[in-house]
């Protein structure tokens, strides 16, 4: 006899509510872990602003925006686009999903308009980068850059 059976005394409404609820609790965990992290920018120390508002980060994220106040060249550094973090920067901090953000890199990289981000595989490399390029800008989340003191970082 199944669980659910047992439980519901073989009510079929019952073993087809448990389950959904016990998926509906795991989704709502993950969803919850998720989110608790807060992205935050990271600057390169010659970058003159040290904050973004997110019409700024969408203008630099997507390459209009190239060089900075003081005419220095902006460096964007981005997580894979399969990451969770990458995929949560686009859609609640550009306001856009993750293919459009990569189809945008595209048609300015072979229009000749610009230079597309540069991609690295994890947060530590990214914030590696960030502080190795100047005029560079990225981003990560904050629980990964409590161990990273030497980061200007400006939450978003």
């Amino acid at each position: 006899m199944a669980l659910t059976e047992r439980i519901s005394g073989g009510n079929s409404w019952l073993s087809v509510l448990l389950p959904v609820v016990v998926v509906l609790l795991v989704l709502y965990a993950t969803r919850t872990d998720a989110s608790e992290a807060r992205l935050q920018f990271i600057f390169h120390p010659s970058v003159p602003t040290q904050s973004l508002t997110q019409t700024q980060a969408r203008q630099i994220f997507t390459a209009r925006q190239q060089h900075w106040e003081d005419g220095s060249k902006i460096h964007v550094f981005v997580l894979n686009t399969d990451t969770l973090e990458h995929q949560r920067f686009c859609r609640q901090l550009l306001q856009m999903f993750p293919y459009q953000l990569e189809r945008i890199w595209n048609q300015i990289t072979y229009s000749g308009q610009g230079d597309p981000p540069h991609i690295v595989d994890s947060s530590q490399a990214l914030i590696n980068a960030v502080n190795q390029t100047p005029g560079a800008v990225g981003y990560a989340t904050d629980t990964f850059l409590e161990d990273q003191q030497d980061n200007k970082v400006n939450p978003l």
